[in-house]
């Protein structure tokens, strides 16, 4: 079986795209005060594209660094009947004992500690090396993604006024109004519109839309 690497980085590639697509009609929508017209569908499509890239990786992992290595009868006979199942490992218990990943520890030991190191990460929400990216929201992205498939759809809860949105030729600025500390006040360059606008959150995790969606370009784009 061929690398998926190829696969990983279009699905990157497309996520990235998207998410700067969404961010443009979020930002149109804010200052026109109408719903984004197919947020829902394409939020859900943002963050099931990085959620795959994980997927992807996993198969590789899979047929690049277990299954031409290996020489355990168990895991070889259940991949030659079609029941062998290896979803990324994204927790601790998918590395040890008979788990499939455990393997690694054999045939790729430097890979094995690098997936533990991560589900260590994972685990205690610990952040990405110079970002503010939290790992634990890798837990969530998976939830979520899970959530969609069962309910066909993943829910959004707009609050009106929730956001001051800052709009003028050489910026674009949008501040959230609660959680704010050490200032009052904000000073805007001439000709600059003002306005108080929408804020929407995913209604599965109560994450703020933009945010939770760079989070799941970029953090994956790390990670990966």
């Amino acid at each position: 079986m061929t690398s998926r690497k190829s696969d990983v980085l279009s699905n990157l590639d497309y996520a990235n795209d998207r998410f700067q697509t969404m961010m443009d009609e979020l930002f149109a929508a804010k200052r026109e005060q109408k719903n984004p017209k197919n947020l829902v569908h394409a939020a859900a499509d943002v963050l099931s594209n990085s959620r795959e890239c994980f997927d992807y990786l996993g198969q590789d992992i899979l047929y690049t660094h277990i299954l031409p290595l290996t020489n355990n009868k168990k895991i070889l006979n259940s991949h030659n009947q079609g029941k062998l199942k290896a979803y990324f490992p994204f927790y601790e218990s998918q590395l040890k004992k008979q788990a499939v990943y455990a393997e690694l520890r054999r045939t790729s030991p430097d890979l094995h500690q690098r997936l533990l190191n991560l589900a260590d990460d994972i685990k205690n929400n610990n952040v990405i090396p110079n970002t503010l990216f939290k790992c634990g929201l890798f837990e969530e992205l998976k939830d979520i993604v899970n959530h969609k498939k069962h309910d066909r759809l993943i829910a959004l809860v707009s609050t009106n006024n929730a956001e001051i949105l800052i709009d003028s030729p050489e910026s674009k600025l949008l501040i959230p109004r609660g959680g704010q500390q050490g200032w009052n006040q904000v000073i805007a360059a001439p000709g600059a519109v003002i306005s108080k606008v929408a804020e929407y959150r995913f209604e599965h995790n109560k994450r703020e839309v933009a945010e939770f969606w760079m989070f799941s370009s970029r953090a994956t784009s790390i990670i990966i």
